[in-house]
């Protein structure tokens, strides 16, 4: 059942049989604030709602696992990854598309981001390597099954991806359980030094672009920033053979500079709130715009529990949602 949802999602057909290519997806990620367990709630469901109600059409979610400082990576099988197979089902229901782009949790070690994932020995390479591809084959078997149209193989590994031939070797074994789409998050400064890129669908971005130091800056001048990324960004689509850039993660937090450092967790400022709208705005207007880009996944939003905590990068904002559904609903 869930493979023959899977193959109509991403084989649409045209009257003579000839495949479509995949609608332009309007994704959010729901994130978390625990290992994930909020994805199976009814929370959960009316979030689904919400969104597609603004026109989203897709949605990500990230399940985590935990990496330690000698390689070791360990995760949990809470009811048979109820958390992820949950929302993943519920998505069809409401004829919603998902990307599960699995996440190790660094938090508790040296490692202060996943760009610095990095051994000294090779010893703690061969054990991350081993235990990543059992535990990313396994996400990428619960996406199969539950019929999720995109899985990323991995996000911002920046000294992680230099090993060609290992991410080479786990991209083959997730292909070996999954149909679906591929895709792997670099981050924006380090896409091009990403060398399996042909082994995947999508090449994928993290799109955190520094765009400008101007106070307060206008929509022209977001709009002007913009234009050296996506003009690099098309021309490398195009090196790729066409192949089509996915924004796996895009976002600004409610700050004064979050034009200037998109990816910084400090919030507040003078008209943060206001740059943040503004920023968001400029990247909505690239819907259906660059055929080099297949879509967009906003972080990040929150199911409504009673007990959510205030969080950065947080968009379920009214003027936000306003936003979304201007750009999304109709197109």
């Amino acid at each position: 059942m869930a493979a023959a949802v899977l193959s109509m999602l991403l084989l649409l057909s045209t009257s003579d049989g000839a495949p479509e290519a995949a609608p332009f997806y309007k994704g959010v990620t729901v994130s978390c604030q625990t290992w994930g367990k909020e994805w199976q709630t009814p929370e959960m469901r009316q979030t689904l709602d919400e969104l597609k109600s603004l026109g989203v059409n897709s949605f990500a979610i990230h399940p985590y696992a935990r990496i330690g400082e000698d390689g070791q990576i360990v995760f949990r099988r809470v009811d048979d990854h109820r958390h992820v197979r949950a929302p993943l089902d519920w998505a069809r229901e409401r004829g919603l598309s998902a990307m599960v782009i699995p996440h190790l949790a660094h938090w508790g070690t040296k490692f202060t981001w996943r760009g610095e994932i990095d051994f000294a020995s090779d010893a703690e390479w061969d054990r991350f390597f081993a235990d990543y591809e059992t535990w990313i084959v396994e996400m990428a078997r619960v996406a199969e099954e539950h019929g999720a149209p995109i899985f990323s193989v991995g996000l911002e590994y920046t000294r992680a991806q230099k090993f060609e031939a290992r991410w080479r070797k786990i991209i083959a074994a997730v292909r070996a359980v999954y149909r679906g789409k591929l895709t792997y998050g670099a981050n924006w400064n380090a896409f091009a030094e990403v060398k399996f890129w042909d082994a995947l669908d999508y090449i994928g971005v993290l799109a955190y672009f520094p765009l400008t130091t101007a106070e307060n800056p206008s929509a022209a001048q977001l709009a002007d920033a913009w234009e050296k990324h996506t003009d690099n960004l098309a021309r490398f689509s195009a090196e790729q053979g066409g192949k089509q850039v996915l924004f796996v993660e895009v976002g600004y937090n409610e700050s004064a500079r979050a034009a200037v450092e998109p990816w910084k967790f400090e919030m507040g400022g003078e008209n943060a709130a206001e740059i943040q709208q503004r920023c968001i705005e400029s990247v909505l207007r690239f819907t259906g715009k660059h055929k080099w880009l297949a879509g967009m996944f906003w972080w990040k939003w929150f199911p409504e529990l009673p007990d959510d905590d205030e969080e950065n990068f947080r968009i379920q904002t009214p003027k936000i949602k306003a936003m979304i559904a201007e750009h999304w609903r109709n197109q």
